[in-house]
């Protein structure tokens, strides 16, 4: 930590929402008391350390792609299962993704570097406002809050993505707590104190932001976005009176919602809320773009790995939506085959292909899983001209490519079966190698109207592209982060009442709302009665399926696993190793950056050691 703050310290030149200010690390607190409204541009700049991409390590200008939130959301969704990656990439999401952690990879140790850096400001900002000697008491509450808040949710990302998670623990190792300006010594606190800590910090954020006046729009944290934390953080404890403060928290949110964000959202309002998340009533807080201002290079973004476009070739399209992500969409659909669900039908999306290599055959594309990493990589995508047999039923002639190259002719007999409430297509013998997977039958997918080579990339990968990051400014790549949203804070609520008890109609009443909002019709709604039919045993799966879909992508998957002690199951398509991840897995904590164990002698490091 000496190291990294020692790179912290020095003076920075950042740009933010089109104002010059100071840098938020760059004013010691007593200037800050000198000058009381430098305390606006200190902290503004704050906002600035989340996108700004900054010289790191002895750079003389920001390595193309060092941006905190992109690391942020590519080191969290990336480790779910909504998320399939064709191959390996020159960016260094891979190990992550694979959890086949390095400690020395640039997304970590900028993550781990800017974060404290946001931490330090936040904290010179804190011991610098006076509030009695204030001339705007108002203004003066705000910011302090905001402060507050910054400090907060540093912490919490570090201690949600470098430590085990709290229901693992409270005495595990968790991260450096920095509440003060006294730097002396670097220790890892427990992840109790640390959550400890932010609950604390978010607590005066609310008191602060209380008595004060938010600033503008979703852009700027607001009392709100200090409440919606929190609620997330009492979901993450998850023990003891925390479910009931986090029911208590989002009851008083939701009694103040605009009334918009109880309403259907179209297929063109979700098309367009990536366009300008910071004017939108669902948002409670986003990092706002300005563009071209603070618009990093069109490869360089998040929303690059999702989505590349024939006109706008910027994006790298190395991420897809998994598999089973889609089916869990498509459970209801429509005459013509195409899902009910306007999220879906929102950002989902085929990638482009030259039209001189498609094949316009208009027929269904069949797929199956494969055991997709390693040696026995096998390719097992099949296109055109299928034709159902009156039954529903597929009869399949096919190569089975594998690697090393063999070749494979079978016929395979492909039945319907309805499971989970909706109609799955099976091979009944195993073609994956694992027995527990789907009782070993091979479950095949079915895509209808694509067209083959457009549908297949790098041996056989299936892409589907994702747009809920793109179109900002006509830009294919570009959105404004959005970090805090109602969406969540209904499904916080309606998990905490399916987690304490006795409240499975409250939480059932809570998905519907959100089901209901993306358009699905009333037979698409759960009731206690119902739900068995749909395949759930307990209506903590059913609200867990539903955050699945509504925040895919938004980096939530992996802890919604992992603090309701379940299991990650990966054994889909994808560059990671066909496996089942357990909740107390030590996998799951990624190594603490190398520069930070070589800075402070007898520094503990993550054992990732089974």
């Amino acid at each position: 930590m000496k190291k990294i703050f020692a790179l912290g310290i020095a003076l920075l030149t950042l740009a933010s929402c089109n104002m010059d200010f100071y840098s938020s690390d760059s004013m010691t607190s007593t200037q800050i008391k000198e000058n009381p409204k430098a305390a606006i541009y200190t902290t503004d700049g704050i906002y600035a350390l989340f996108k700004d991409n900054l010289p790191y390590k002895g750079e003389t200008g920001g390595r193309d792609g060092n941006y905190y939130l992109r690391h942020y959301f590519q080191l969290t969704e990336t480790r779910g299962d909504n998320v399939t990656i064709s191959g390996n990439s020159e960016d260094p999401f891979t190990q992550p993704y694979q959890y086949k952690d390095v400690d020395n990879t640039k997304n970590k140790t900028y993550t781990w570097w800017m974060a404290y850096k946001i931490i330090y400001a936040a904290n010179s900002n804190i011991s610098a406002i006076d509030i009695d000697s204030s001339d705007d008491k108002s203004l003066s509450y705000q910011l302090l809050g905001e402060n507050y808040f910054f400090r907060a949710i540093a912490h919490f990302h570090m201690v949600t993505l470098f430590a085990m998670p709290y229901v693992c623990g409270r005495d595990n190792p968790g991260i450096v707590l920095r509440q003060g300006m006294d730097y002396s010594e670097t220790k890892r606190s427990s992840v109790g104190e640390c959550y400890d800590a932010v609950v604390e910090d978010l607590k005066k954020a609310i008191e602060y932001m209380g008595k004060g006046k938010a600033r503008g729009d979703a852009s700027y944290v607001s009392v709100q976005a200090a409440k919606a934390l929190l609620a997330r953080v009492y979901l993450y404890m998850g023990d003891g009176n925390h479910l009931q403060d986090c029911i208590d928290l989002c009851d008083d949110l939701i009694s103040h919602a605009p009334a918009s964000v109880k309403n259907v959202y179209s297929v063109e309002k979700l098309s367009d809320y990536p366009k300008a998340t910071w004017q939108s009533d669902e948002t409670i807080w986003c990092v706002h773009y300005v563009y071209p201002t603070d618009h990093p290079a069109p490869s360089a973004t998040i929303g690059a790995m999702y989505n590349v476009t024939e006109e706008s070739t910027n994006g790298w399209g190395e991420w897809y939506w998994s598999d089973e992500l889609i089916e869990l969409f498509n459970r209801y659909k429509n005459a013509d085959g195409t899902s009910k669900d306007n999220r879906f039908a929102a950002y989902f999306t085929y990638p482009w292909y030259p039209e001189d290599v498609r094949l316009h055959n208009g027929k269904d594309m069949l797929c199956f899983p494969v055991k997709s990493y390693g040696n026995d990589f096998c390719v097992t995508i099949y296109t055109g001209g299928q034709t159902a047999n009156p039954d529903g039923s597929y009869d399949l002639t096919c190569d089975i490519s594998t690697k090393p190259k063999t070749k494979d002719v079978r016929t395979f007999h492909i039945v319907p079966e309805t499971y989970n409430g909706f109609t799955r297509y099976f091979i009944n013998e195993n073609l994956t190698e694992d027995a527990d997977f789907f009782n070993g039958r091979t479950p095949v997918y079915i895509r209808e109207d694509v067209d083959p080579i457009l549908g297949t990339r790098n041996g056989g990968y299936v892409r589907y592209y994702n747009t809920k990051w793109s179109w900002q400014d006509n830009q294919c790549t570009m959105t404004s982060p959005v970090m805090l949203r109602w969406g969540e804070v209904f499904l916080n609520r309606a998990e905490a009442y399916a987690r304490i008890g006795g409240k499975d109609n409250e939480a059932l009443a809570d998905v519907n709302l959100i089901r209901k909002r993306a358009g699905l019709p009333d037979e698409a709604l759960f009731t206690t009665g119902n739900m068995a039919a749909s395949g759930y045993t307990n209506v903590l799966d059913v609200v867990l399926d539903e955050r699945r879909m509504e925040l895919c992508f938004e980096g939530h998957r992996v802890f919604d696993i992992f603090r309701n002690k379940k299991s990650l199951d990966r054994r889909y398509v994808g560059y990671h190793p066909f496996e089942v991840i357990d909740y107390d897995d030590p996998r799951i904590a990624l190594l603490i950056p190398n520069d930070e164990i070589l800075a402070t002698p007898g520094f503990e490091q993550n054992n990732q050691s089974k």
